[in-house]
């Protein structure tokens, strides 16, 4: 039995229109509470949630998980997989391999594999900001991704990877994805890794993401 305090994680859902590149929004002051907790055995699990409001206390229906014993994306603490995604040395246009309006070369100049290769530390993104599902793609990558470029751009690598093989997307012949969302058993969007100078996992996150709790991991990696 484990037992955590929830904290409040603010974002707005927006996405890029793919033609104008105008922000198209969903939701805005809008949020997730967060909470930490560790599962001691994989299985199904019972969660309670309590919410305090003016004194008042509310008991919500508890939710029920399914623990995996290991998930499909890399845990904290596992090799980063050495994955050779396209960058922009591989196509005629960065539209091919970046549905960001405006696109971010400077995130698709080198590959997983030879990031890792440095010894710096890196931050992979897989984010799709033109057709994110869960519409929190475009957020991640303005509020958190870009701005830790420009802090840290000196002494740690940023990849942008576009799950979606956008050609046959937007083709129309459904979401495919790219080799590298495979290698890391990426199923949703977004999803944030940071990853230390040896190359392991050392921190990954998913969906609204607060840039203080990526920037901690980041910063830890940093002082090696």
């Amino acid at each position: 039995k484990s037992q955590s305090n929830a904290r409040f994680i603010a974002s707005e859902l927006f996405y890029a229109d793919a033609e104008s590149g105008e922000r198209i929004y969903i939701e805005s002051n809008i949020g997730v509470y967060v909470a930490g907790v560790d599962f001691d055995v994989p299985g199904r699990w019972s969660v309670d949630i309590s919410v305090t409001i003016d004194s008042s206390q509310l008991q919500l229906v508890p939710l029920e998980l399914d623990v995996l014993e290991e998930s499909p994306e890399p845990a904290v603490g596992d090799p980063a997989p050495a994955s050779r995604q396209l960058t922009v040395a591989d196509v005629t246009d960065i539209t091919e391999i970046d549905s960001s309006f405006e696109p971010r070369p400077h995130m698709h100049d080198i590959t997983i594999i030879d990031a890792l290769a440095t010894g710096r530390p890196v931050v992979v993104a897989f984010a799709t900001p033109a057709f994110c599902t869960s519409r929190t793609c475009s957020p991640v990558m303005d509020t958190i991704m870009d701005p830790l470029y420009e802090k840290y751009q000196e002494r740690a690598i940023f990849i942008h990877v576009e799950p979606l093989q956008l050609k046959e997307f937007r083709e129309g012949k459904g979401r495919i994805h790219v080799q590298a969302a495979k290698d890391w058993g990426v199923e949703t969007e977004p999803w944030m890794f940071v990853i230390d100078g040896q190359g392991m996992v050392a921190g990954k996150f998913e969906g609204i993401i607060a840039i203080d709790e990526v920037e901690d991991v980041l910063a830890q990696a940093l002082e090696g």
